[in-house]
């Protein structure tokens, strides 16, 4: 019996230290249950959020925890954090400001106004400028962070977390980059994100068109030949709304 005991013991003091069941910084099942909800193939439905009290009480009560937040764990843990705090907070925003068609029509949006994020108050420009870019530096954020335009990567169903977030960025990517990409000749057309944060892709990959070669196997070849043309599309900047 003690030798069960003693094993026991063992394993669970493993299973505690083990990465992957590391804690959260804040509980992320309820927006993840709010996400489930009120998102379907990307787009959201900020009205049904809004009308229904129960949910968003929940999700306001969400919104408070990312305020109060002590920023304190892995990496990991902390890029799900302020993932889910930026995509939190742009889906509040959006609530906040309806009727709208375009959070462009929203007079500072991004950069007036303020949100809170782990005691500090701060605009999404700077979460996403001045923690989430320069903290973490994987591009792949730029395929998580969802800024309510039908031309942002779609938002998904399920929250970021310590144990999914990379995974759930790698899949991001994958998804993300061959349907925004189209090949003519030797003309590629990409998402206004590889404009915008160019330096960020360079930084992973050395240049944009190796970053897009990693993600686009079958026009490595010619993204890595230096003939490739780089265009970016129109961004729509509509509400990705249901």
């Amino acid at each position: 019996m003690r030798s069960v005991i003693v094993s026991f013991l063992v394993i669970a003091s493993f299973l505690v230290a083990s990465p992957a069941f590391a804690k959260d910084i804040i509980d992320h099942k309820p927006f993840d249950e709010v996400l489930k909800t009120y998102v379907k193939k990307g787009k959201v439905d900020y009205k049904g959020l809004k009308a229904n009290e129960k949910d968003f009480a929940k999700f306001t009560a969400y919104i408070e925890a990312i305020g109060g937040a002590k920023v304190k764990g892995s990496k990991k843990a902390k890029l799900a954090f302020y993932i889910n705090a930026y995509n939190a907070h742009v889906i509040n925003a959006v609530i906040a400001n309806l009727p709208t068609k375009s959070v462009m029509k929203v007079d500072g949006f991004f950069k007036k106004a303020e949100h809170k994020v782990a005691g500090k108050s701060m605009t999404l420009d700077h979460l996403e400028n001045k923690i989430i870019r320069p903290e973490f530096n994987d591009a792949r954020i730029h395929f998580a962070l969802v800024c309510a335009a039908k031309s942002c990567p779609p938002l998904k169903k399920k929250a970021f977390t310590e144990k999914n977030v990379k995974k759930m960025l790698e899949k991001n990517a994958k998804k993300f980059i061959p349907k925004a990409t189209k090949v003519e000749g030797n003309t590629v057309t990409t998402s206004q994100l590889f404009n915008w944060f160019a330096d960020d892709f360079k930084k992973n990959e050395g240049s944009v068109e190796n970053y897009l070669a990693k993600y686009l196997p079958e026009h490595a070849e010619l993204l890595k030949s230096g003939k490739a043309e780089i265009k970016f599309s129109f961004y729509d900047w509509d509400l990705n709304s249901k």
